[in-house]
């Protein structure tokens, strides 16, 4: 990762296996070096945490706990735990990772249809 990548990042999903300890840490270094090239502060932020591959013969060894201080020291971070064998979370990340990352964008230009709908539409 170098500054121009930095420079171009709107927002940054990382995930992780909830059975692979490297994995938790690559997104641990993932960020820090992010953090070395720009304020992390202006980039809307998910971290993902996958069970698919825990099972007996390969067990869980990253726990909620660890997993949510990872979400705090990456701040401003929402933490899912998904299963896409499960479909556990798997839409949600989406739906709220698009509202976590798109209406930054467009917040400023949601004007009301009309003063008796509660829906928006996107000017530019």
């Amino acid at each position: 990762m170098g500054t121009q990548f930095a420079a171009w990042v709107d927002a940054v999903i990382f995930v992780f296996s909830l059975e692979d300890e490297i994995s938790f840490q690559t997104v641990y270094n993932y960020y820090m070096r992010l953090s070395s090239y720009r304020n992390t502060a202006e980039i809307p932020m998910v971290l993902v945490g996958t069970q698919d591959a825990i099972s007996a013969t390969n067990p869980r060894v990253i726990d909620d706990a660890r997993a949510r201080k990872l979400s705090n020291d990456l701040k401003r971070c929402t933490y899912y735990e998904t299963c896409a064998t499960y479909g556990l979370n798997v839409e949600r990340v989406f739906q709220d990772g698009n509202v976590t990352f798109c209406l930054p964008f467009y917040s400023t230009s949601l004007i009301p249809r009309s003063s008796n709908s509660d829906s928006f539409s996107i000017e530019s």
